[in-house]
């Protein structure tokens, strides 16, 4: 007998024997790791915090706070840089202040929301740095506020017992090389920057600072845990990994590069014969266990989908994080608050974890280092939620069936299976493919409903008396089975 929303017969035999073998044997969940430009991924047991952890607190914040229309609001305006920065400065009246600036306190926000790593903007593409650089044509808070930012968010967040990221934005607008770093040819942009020889040696300063500060960020505050790089793409075309040629990404740095300098940190093993490392081969240096995304030109250790798109598809074999903005107006400080709600920042943490992703969810503090209070709301519902169901999101593994859009999917972990029906399924009751193993309980995870089922003949299962309340946008129904799931 078939249930209105549950998988039919046909679709049961499409899975045969396959989904009897997911149940008996052990899988090889994640993609083989693979090196590229000499720097190898981390290995699976590194990346095993990441793989648990699902949910995590972006934070976007600078000096593009104050001035409360985003992150991007130097270059959307066309601004000149000298009267931008005056906005970093005390003298200046408004300005970038940070006098209620509490790490502790956004992370105990954090953990209110469930969240279990935090990423934090050190530079953002605006090249003004939250930390204290000593490369000589650095502007940083140590500079303007006599504090090194990033230093106190550290610290809070290594107290707590919450995981360190480390946002760093490769490119800065501030250097008119970046649009034309041969010096022969400037791209389209709003500066009217136009092409000359000397921003070729400009581009070289720019690169310089970036080797400079990172080397900084990797020394300074003891071990990281997730280095998320930004804006690796040329003068705001193309690819990161087009403009590999440029940064350098990977183990070493060519001596004969275009833009190739006395700078950075030289390799020491038999391999390197003098030269000098690329990105990933400092920060690896430095921080062997660290995390890095792709927008480096990297490969990097898992990879990044940004924005609002619905999230669809099978699971997904390579490590996997999702990013939104809280306040859909913008990733930076906006005096306008155009925020998701609960419901759709729920939706898109399962519809990733069904599929084997995290969700890093941004913030935008203000100028005074605060979290518009809508902001808090909204994750203090999430972490509610979370209180409840998080046995089903934190530390489970995706499957061991590929979930349906818009429907339903599954997680797992130990003997329990956790079945997520999304808002759009209407079904009263749920029949899972066939198994060998044997049910103990089952229950609503939310209400701890017991809810009955039966074996069926085909060996299936069917769950009955599902309450599936219409504005409800995750009903998670836990089985506990005799044997470990495999």
């Amino acid at each position: 007998m078939l249930y209105h929303g549950s998988p039919g017969l046909n679709t049961l035999k499409k899975i045969g024997l396959s989904i009897f073998f997911i149940f008996c044997i052990k899988s090889t969940l994640y993609a083989q790791r693979i090196t590229d430009m000499g720097i190898a991924q981390q290995p699976d047991s590194v990346m095993q915090w990441f793989k648990d952890a699902k949910f995590g607190m972006f934070i976007h914040w600078g000096v593009y706070s104050v001035y409360g229309q985003g992150e991007w609001y130097l270059y959307n305006k066309g601004l000149k840089y000298q009267d931008y920065i005056k906005a970093a400065y005390p003298q200046n009246g408004k300005y970038f202040d940070a006098d209620n600036y509490n790490p502790s306190r956004w992370v105990k926000i954090a953990q209110s929301a469930g969240m279990k790593y935090m990423v934090l903007t050190t530079r953002h593409h605006d090249g003004f740095a939250l930390f204290n650089s000593r490369f000589p044509n650095s502007i940083t808070t140590q500079q303007t506020l006599g504090r090194d930012l990033v230093a106190a968010y550290v610290k809070a967040c290594r107290k707590a017992g919450m995981r360190i990221g480390l946002y760093y934005s490769l490119l800065s607008w501030r250097y008119p090389g970046y649009f034309d770093v041969t010096g022969t040819d400037a791209k389209p942009n709003k500066f009217g920057i136009k092409t000359a020889a000397w921003h070729k040696q400009n581009a070289l300063i720019m690169k310089e600072e970036l080797y400079a500060q990172v080397k900084e960020l990797m020394t300074q505050y003891g071990p990281i845990d997730d280095l998320w790089w930004d804006g690796g793409w040329l003068g705001l075309q193309g690819t990161d990994r087009d403009a590999a040629n440029f940064w350098e990404p990977g183990k070493y740095r060519d001596p004969n590069n275009p833009w190739a300098g006395n700078y950075g940190v030289l390799g020491t093993d038999s391999a390197a014969h003098g030269r000098y490392l690329g990105i990933m081969g400092m920060v690896r240096k430095y921080q062997p266990y660290i995390l890095s995304n792709a927008r480096s030109g990297w490969i990097g250790d898992y990879t990044n989908e940004e924005g609002f798109a619905t999230i669809k598809g099978p699971i997904r074999k390579e490590y996997w994080e999702k990013n939104l903005t809280l306040n859909k107006t913008a990733w930076g400080y906006t005096y306008k608050q155009n925020l998701l709600t609960a419901d759709q920042v729920v939706t898109y943490l399962v519809n990733a974890v069904i599929r084997n992703g995290n969700l890093l969810l941004n913030v935008g503090p203000d100028r005074h280092g605060v979290i518009p209070v809508g902001q808090v709301n909204v994750l203090k519902q999430i972490g509610e939620w979370l209180d409840k169901v998080g046995d089903s999101i934190y530390g489970t593994a995706a499957g061991p069936w590929d979930p349906v859009d818009q429907q339903y999917g599954f997680t797992y972990k130990g003997n329990k299976l956790f079945i997520h029906l999304l808002k759009e399924y209407k079904g009263r009751s749920f029949t899972l493919p066939f198994v060998t193993n044997t049910i103990v309980s089952c229950q609503d995870l939310y209400s701890k409903k017991k809810l009955s089922y039966t074996l069926n003949s085909n060996k299936t299962f069917t769950i009955y008396g599902i309450h599936k309340d219409p504005e409800t946008v995750d009903t998670v129904i836990e089985v506990v089975f005799k044997k470990e799931i495999k």
